[in-house]
């Protein structure tokens, strides 16, 4: 097999990094899908439960114009801020042999956070697209969760 490519976003946020992280694991009172539901419309729990480790999700959300649908297994590391997502249904899978997100929030002071997007990717072949748009689409996530953290504050 050979190595994945892989795509980086790093966005400075102005909330804590545990506040950050808790957000987008679904501790908090409110869950990625109602803090942002332009971007993300549904969330739903397919096997496990919703906060823990190794849990299946169907997740639709927007890009644009276009909604999507996928299927991830979600894996936590709650002692470094650490969120997998792997891939394993959806349209994506058509342009990727395997997909991965790996998100880590790292503290930056008291009310501040670096949050760190990491897509790992093997293309079916040399036509398939960079997957920017999707990394587009978590800068806009994370800004939006984050505007919504600093007004709930």
């Amino acid at each position: 097999m050979s190595q994945p490519d892989s795509l980086v976003a790093e966005i400075e946020v102005k909330t804590s990094a545990d506040h950050f992280y808790d957000t987008l694991k679904g501790k908090k009172q409110h869950r990625i899908h109602d803090v942002a539901p332009h971007h993300i419309h549904k969330v739903e729990v397919h096997e496990g439960e919703w906060d823990k480790s190794g849990n299946i999700k169907v997740l639709t959300f927007a890009d644009g114009d276009t909604v999507e649908t996928l299927k991830e297994r979600v894996d936590f590391d709650d002692e470094n801020k650490k969120i997998t997502y792997t891939i394993l249904e959806g349209v994506m899978l058509k342009y990727y042999k395997s997909y991965k997100v790996i998100v880590h929030v790292l503290p930056k002071g008291d009310e501040h956070s670096l949050v760190k997007w990491t897509f790992l990717y093997e293309k079916v072949d040399h036509t398939a697209p960079e997957p920017t748009k999707y990394k587009d689409l978590v800068v806009k996530l994370t800004k939006n969760v984050e505007a919504h953290l600093v007004e709930a504050r």
